[in-house]
Formats: structure tokens, sequence, C-alpha cells
């Protein structure tokens, strides 16, 4: 009876980490013990052993990859890297831990090990497309070309989803606007 009371802790105590304490203590010092480098996160930079660091956390997305919405190319470009920056517009930030198994989760990254080198790096933005006027009706006049930048509307100005959605597709990055307006973030399968 008593050793069946207390043999969770001699187990604990006999792993290799020594888990001497019970119950939250223990996720402590397991999360502590998982602490990784980044230079060991670089070391998984393929499409067959792939680390992707995200908020601090290091996640094996190498099965994750295959099926990713945006594209498999997106998570393998990005291997071995921090990408964080190219994630954050797109995601949720919490949508990691909810959709994969803890055990992707290869542990937390140690900030002061993180180079420039080790993060990536968004592509650079195009300059918009230039808009051009209609062409005069008045068949002897010369036709001017005259750039338009689009201009974000007051919000009060706005009155439904549509006005909403023609703001957005002007406003936001490509890929992310092609992220929402594709239903990917609806969160149906989460509930």
């Amino acid at each position: 009876w008593l050793k069946l009371l207390i043999s969770p802790v001699f187990a604990l105590a006999s792993a290799p980490r020594q888990f001497i304490f019970q119950g939250s203590e223990v996720m402590a010092v397991a999360e502590a013990a998982a602490m990784l480098s980044m230079e060991e996160v670089a070391k998984h930079n393929t499409k067959e052993d792939c680390w992707v660091v995200l908020y601090g956390k290091a996640y094996d997305l190498t099965k994750f990859g295959r099926v990713h919405p945006g594209g498999a190319g997106l998570i393998y470009d990005n291997a071995g890297k921090d990408a964080t920056a190219l994630f954050d517009p797109i995601h949720p930030r919490d949508i990691m831990d909810k959709l994969l198994k803890p055990s992707l989760t290869m542990g937390v990254v140690d900030p002061a090990t993180i180079k420039e080198e080790h993060v990536a790096k968004p592509p650079k933005k195009e300059a918009p497309a230039k808009k051009k006027k209609a062409a005069p009706k008045d068949a002897g006049a010369v036709e001017l070309e005259v750039e338009q930048e689009f201009v974000k509307p007051p919000l009060a100005a706005m009155l439904n989803t549509f006005d909403f959605e023609s703001v957005a597709r002007e406003t936001m990055e490509p890929q992310a606007w092609g992220y929402y307006s594709s239903g990917g973030d609806d969160e149906i399968t989460l509930r």
C-alpha cells in the first residue's frame, strides 16, 4: 500500500534526468532540461529532418510540412531557422500547440544562441502595382499615365464585410491575404 503511494516518485527519481519532484514541478524540471541552442536546431535543416522555431519553441515539422495548407516549400525552406517573422502575420500564435502532438515540440530555444543568420527573413516587398486612369475619350487627346496609390478609407466609411474585404485585399501582404481569404483560419476543426 505504501509502496504504491510512493512508487511514482521513485520511478521519476530513477529516470535519466533525475526527476524527484511531483506534479507541476516535474513539468518545470522537464522543460528546463529541454532548453536547446539554435545551433542544435540549425542541424535539422532538410525536408527529411525539419525543425522550425516559432515564438522561441522548436517544432519538428518534418511530417507536417507535407500537409501544410500553404505548401511544403514554406516549411522546408525555413528548416533549421526561426521563422516567427514569417509565421506571425498569417497564423494565430497558439496554433502549433493546438494542432501538433506534444511530442513534436522539441523544446525551448535559448534566445542568447539565436544569431541573425538563424532568423528567416520575409521576402522583400515589391512595389504595389501601378494603376492607370482611363484613357480620354477624345481621339486627339494625349493619353497620360497617372499613378494612383491606394488610400485606405476611414473606418466609419466601411459599412459591411465587402468594404473590409476590399481594403484587406489592397493592404495585406499577398501571402496573408491568400490565407485569410481562403477561409484557412476559420478554426472550425478546432471547436
